[in-house]
This record gives C-alpha cells, structure tokens and sequence, in this order.
C-alpha cells in the first residue's frame, strides 16, 4: 500500500482523488479544518459519500486537523506512518477557487501561502509534490496555450487566476530549493460527474442549465413546449468553453502523479475537444426539449432595450462569460506523453449527461 497526503479532500476535485486512491488500496491522510458546526472528518466522509461507498475499499482513511496558516503545523503522522518518504505522495488541492471573492488577501493566503506551508513543512517526507493549479493561469491570452508556458506578460481575470499563478512560480522555486519533484496539474473548467450529474459547486455548464430552466420558469412552461420569444445572448458562437467532467480528469491526473516521467513537468487536464457555445447550448436546449423551440440569438453586445428574461442571463452568466467565450486552445503533449490514452477518458458532451446535470440541479433546488 502507497501513501498519499491530501489537502482539500473535502471539495469536488479532492474527494474524487481521495476515493480513487481508497479504491486502489493506498493509506491516505486528508489534511484540513473542520468548522464551528462540523468536525474534519465528518466534511471528508460526507464529501465522499457524495463520490461512492468507500466501505468496502481497501485503503486506509486518516483525516488530520491541520492549519495550513501555521508554519509549523503538527505533521507528527507521517514520521508515525509505516511507509517511507520514498512512497509518499503529497496531492495539494485545497484553494479558494471563487472568481470574485470579498476578501483579495484571504484567498491568495489560502491559495499560494498556505500551499507553500504545507510543501515546505513535507518537503523532507515526501518523494513527489502534486500541485493542482488551473489552466486559466494563462489569463487573457489567446492562441495556443503551450504546457510549458507560465509568465507570457498576460492579465488576469480576476484574483483567482493571478494567485494560482504566484503559487506556481513560488512553488516551483521552493522545489528547486529543496531538490524536490513538483508536478504541477491545470485543470480546465471542472463540471458534473458523468455518472450521477453531481458537482459540489455551481461553475459554468450549471450556470447554463440554470439560465434555460429560469427561462422555462419565467414563461411557465414545461419541458418541451415552444416558446417563441426571441432572446438574445451576449456570447461567442463560435468560442469554445473547456469544459472537463470530473470523473474524466482524476484518472489521468493520478496516472500522471504517480510516472517518474512527470516530475519536474506541467500538464494540461483539459478536454481534447470541447464544444463550441452554439453546440453546447443546443444539446442543454435539446435536453430540456425545446431545441428549435427558443429564439435564441448570439451577438457580441446587447443594444437596449433588454427584456427582464436578457437581463437575468446576462447577471447569471456574467462571472462566467470570460471562460464561455474563451479563444485558447490548451497544448497537451505533456498529458499525451505521460499517458498515451488521455483522450480516451473524455466523451464528447451529450443529452442524457446534460439530463443528469439538470435533474441533479432540480432536486437541489427542491
């Protein structure tokens, strides 16, 4: 049995990584906070329960109550533990992954201090770092993104992405001090399980289920009923939002983590063909019936007046809208080469995922 340390176990990414490396038979510390109401454990549990039943895996579970703010955080457990450093991996997902936040300064203490707390407290028990970055540490570039590619001199979107960035180059330096492999992971834009149409967090492709089903409710109508109304959306036709299922994603991302071919690389895990917006908001139009059915049309800029129905997707969308109408291509040689079959865990976005989608986000709404 390997070990693998985990921080942020309890968020989308994270509970997946944890279940899949229980499945496989690895002991596994989940690193984090509980909160005034709930106990650390009780937030890894209840995060996996949403994943699968980890009942019968033959991993081990051992969630510790760490602050990553603490510079000399009790990390008492792994020199307890069985395994050397050798067999030790240490997945660093936890981070404040809100696009707009009320507090600047706390989310880049979350995503790049406390990320260089906890690798630099591990550095000397641990064979290998995983950091999970994202790829939108390109910010407003456009053209093809190259995974080697980090300070091109571009702006950012929004605090989010320019932390992300900081903690990679941060990061990377901190390794290199420390003659430690760092493996640096930028997911694209994270959605829905395949399986059951769950996400933990509301991100882009809910906000546009969200928007059809506002629609629906604002013109009382039901599943498949024509509705004639024109309406217009402030989107790129032709943009196409990189949009990767989780359960897509941790696979390769665990298959990269655990290659000695990756240590010292950056890997794109984003989808090899994503949709254009047109497709996209047609199969989301095809799976609430009504493809053919709305009068929907794309335009760059709205002119006044807008109705109340455009005024809502366009307050819905509009901490999206950056991502929906990206103009980037992400490179993924490194991912490719690593694991050959990379493609092959990415299914093009259909209806019936898209019918899970809104069918998990009806039953939350309830």
């Amino acid at each position: 049995m390997k070990t693998a340390i985990v921080t942020g176990a309890n968020g989308f990414i994270g509970s997946h990584i944890v279940y899949r490396l229980l499945a496989e038979g690895s002991l596994v510390h989940a690193l984090g906070r509980g909160t005034a109401t709930s106990q650390w454990r009780d937030r890894v549990i209840a995060a996996l329960r949403e994943v699968g039943d980890i009942t019968n895996c033959p991993g081990e579970l051992h969630c510790h109550e760490i602050d990553f703010n603490d510079r000399k955080m009790g990390l008492e457990f792994v020199s307890k533990s069985n395994h050397s450093p050798a067999e030790t991996i240490l997945f660093h997902v936890a981070g404040d992954t809100r696009f707009k936040t009320p507090d600047v300064a706390l989310q880049r203490q979350v995503n790049v201090q406390a990320a260089v707390n906890v690798v630099s407290a591990l550095s000397k028990k641990i064979a290998t770092a995983i950091h999970v970055s994202t790829a939108f540490v390109a910010g407003t570039r456009t053209g093809l993104i190259r995974e080697d590619d980090l300070d091109c001199g571009q702006e950012f979107r929004n605090s989010y992405e320019k932390s992300k960035f900081d903690a990679e180059i941060l990061l990377t330096e901190l390794c290199r001090k420390h003659e430690l492999p760092l493996v640096i992971v930028r997911p694209s834009v994270i959605t829905n399980d395949r399986e059951s149409g769950r996400a933990s967090t509301f991100t882009h492709l809910n906000a546009l289920v969200e928007v059809i089903s506002r629609i629906q409710e604002h013109y009382q109508i039901s599943d498949g009923q024509v509705v004639s109304s024109r309406i217009r959306l402030m989107a790129d036709p032709e943009a196409r939002p990189n949009l990767a299922p989780v359960d897509s994603i941790i696979p390769p991302l665990l298959r990269i983590a655990k290659d000695p071919a990756a240590a010292g690389k950056t890997f794109h895990l984003c989808h090899p063909k994503p949709h254009s917006n047109v497709q996209l908001i047609g199969l989301i139009c095809e799976a609430f019936k009504v493809k053919g059915k709305l009068a929907l049309e794309f335009l760059q800029h709205i002119p006044k007046p807008i109705s109340r129905t455009e005024e809502m997707i366009l307050r819905s969308l509009k901490p999206y809208a950056p991502y929906l109408n990206n103009r980037c291509e992400f490179d993924l040689s490194h991912s490719r080469s690593v694991v050959p079959d990379y493609d092959s865990y990415f299914t093009q976005l259909d209806v019936p995922y898209i019918r899970k989608v809104i069918e998990f986000q009806r039953q939350n709404r309830k």
